[in-house]
């Protein structure tokens, strides 16, 4: 786990760190971290497989004070668990999810469709195999 304190910290001190949106595609739309993927980019997972095992990846859902019923509202977890299956060391969550992330004050930004772009892990400076 990660506190949106900490990872504020560790993103303006400009470390390397691939963020992963692990909510529905329109919350994504309606506002995420700037910089995040959404999870639902099919390009994630076969890029992951060519990408440093030793990069940083903070994944975060939606971060509801009560646990949710919503199978989606577990895509952080689950998500958590694949990269760490292909090898991944430095995964973490977003404790609280994208909720503490706005409530704290942090800046997010919105997109549109026709704005999503394939995930990029060159431009967080990893190597692609």
């Amino acid at each position: 786990m990660i506190s949106a304190d900490d990872l504020k910290k560790r993103l303006g001190n400009n470390e390397k760190i691939f963020l992963l949106d692990a909510r529905e595609l329109s919350s994504y739309f309606k506002g995420h971290i700037k910089g995040a993927c959404s999870l639902f980019d099919g390009n994630i997972v076969p890029m992951a497989q060519k990408v440093d095992k030793e990069a940083t990846i903070v994944v975060y859902g939606p971060g509801q004070a009560q646990p949710s019923k919503n199978p989606m509202d577990r895509l952080a977890g689950d998500a958590i668990s694949r990269l760490k299956k292909m090898g991944f060391s430095k995964v973490y969550e977003l404790k609280g999810g994208f909720e503490a992330w706005a409530n704290a004050g942090n800046p997010v930004e919105a997109a549109s469709p026709e704005s999503i772009k394939p995930a990029d892990f060159t431009a967080f400076g990893y190597a692609v195999k």
